[in-house]
């Protein structure tokens, strides 16, 4: 693939911020499906650099549609483990992107939080902002933060591997269907 064309792609698709350049926020909302020990790594971290306190608040998500396993448990051990003492809300009614921007102010009074950051796979940065914008979600005050499963999925290896380069197509796919649809805006 041309070198041009993945650029393109990459400055599209990954739109989040990487750990130092994050500021500081008392609101996180977490998706970490299949990338929790990971998720609970970067969290610690974030604790360390004071990106995240004590008194952040954590809105966990659980997995989309997997009975087998509970990814929002997953991750509060790895918490746990690492002694973070935050107070969590454990969401399982509205774990989509569209559900959780429709229906945040049933988990928390949004306009609460000075600073938010979004905690999910790298590679849906923007159809997450896309999406904030419609809700009228506070984007202005909002960063989002990519986490990379096992799937190795980033925004620095995305075309090195098949599975990379066919994850992050599909996204452009949902992004324009859901344009066409007019569920999505480019304006």
């Amino acid at each position: 693939m041309d070198s041009n064309i993945i650029n393109d792609i990459t400055n599209f698709i990954f739109v989040g911020k990487e750990i130092d350049e994050l500021s500081h926020y008392d609101l996180l909302i977490i998706n970490a499906d299949f990338a929790e020990e990971s998720v609970a790594n970067d969290l610690k971290l974030m604790l360390n650099k004071n990106i995240i306190n004590n008194n952040t608040l954590f809105i966990v998500c659980e997995s989309h549609g997997n009975t087998e396993r509970s990814s929002a448990t997953i991750l509060i051990n790895y918490l746990k483990g690492k002694g973070l003492t935050n107070k969590i809300i454990i969401d399982d009614k509205y774990i989509s992107n569209p559900e959780i921007l429709k229906n945040i102010d049933k988990l928390v009074d949004i306009n609460k939080y000075d600073r938010i950051l979004r905690i999910a796979k790298d590679f849906v940065a923007r159809r997450w902002f896309m999406n904030a914008s419609k809700y009228n979600f506070p984007v202005d005050k909002c960063d989002f933060y990519g986490v990379v499963d096992g799937r190795n999925i980033s925004k620095k290896d995305w075309y090195k591997s098949e599975t990379g380069v066919i994850q992050v197509m599909k996204e452009f796919i949902n992004i324009g269907q859901q344009t066409i649809n007019g569920e999505l805006s480019i304006k």
